[in-house]
């Protein structure tokens, strides 16, 4: 057996002693808006001891979209985060309307904040990556990202009134080293780099 299996082995034999998971007993909403809910969770931890808890609670699932042009730059944005106090590198993205297709709302997204959308829509132009957990000490928000080739512009932006954003084609390159040395840090482009890269596909 080689090193990487031998660590795998012994990986798998250390899941035998997780962590127990903690016992809810009692939920009350503290907050809660249009984009989430604050709630505060009496939990019984594996000692026995009752602890109070505090959870956000998202308004909807997260999608976003890595897109790339026929030159195979890739569409960014840059935005000011309030959250962070700064003006940040993200993906086209925001929360998927309910009962809507995460891949459709993911385009929809791309399309109402950057005016772009992907030539054609198949299997081949459009590809899910994989799903990030936005903070799983805070709450269950989570991101799907999808990745599309062949972006042309289709239509003006239909931006919500709190969206000041600005648009910027890069190159792989770019990206990736702007991802190695931290100038982007938002966990959505990080992710979408590392699936792209390990896949093949940057």
């Amino acid at each position: 057996m080689g090193k990487i299996g031998t660590q795998m082995n012994a990986e798998k034999a250390e899941l035998k002693n997780d962590p127990q998971a903690w016992t809810t007993r009692a939920t009350r909403t503290a907050f809660r808006n249009r984009w989430l809910a604050v709630e505060i969770d009496e939990v019984e931890l594996p000692t026995g001891v009752t602890y109070e808890y505090t959870r956000l609670l998202p308004a909807g699932v997260g999608v976003a979209v890595i897109g790339f042009n026929a030159a195979g730059e890739v569409l960014l944005e840059r935005e000011y985060r309030h959250g962070v106090g700064e003006v940040v590198w993200q993906l086209p993205g925001g929360l998927a309307d309910s009962g809507e297709e995460l891949r459709d709302a993911g385009l929809r997204e791309l399309r109402e904040e950057t005016g772009h959308a992907p030539s054609a829509v198949n299997d081949e132009t459009v590809r899910y990556l994989g799903s990030v957990w936005d903070n799983p000490g805070f709450g269950p928000a989570i991101s799907h990202i999808y990745a599309a080739w062949g972006l042309t512009p289709v239509s003006d932006t239909r931006r919500d009134s709190a969206e000041f954003v600005s648009l910027h084609w890069v190159t792989p390159a770019w990206l990736k080293e702007a991802v190695r040395d931290g100038t982007i840090r938002d966990r959505v482009v990080v992710a979408a780099v590392g699936w792209l890269v390990l896949n093949g596909w940057m």
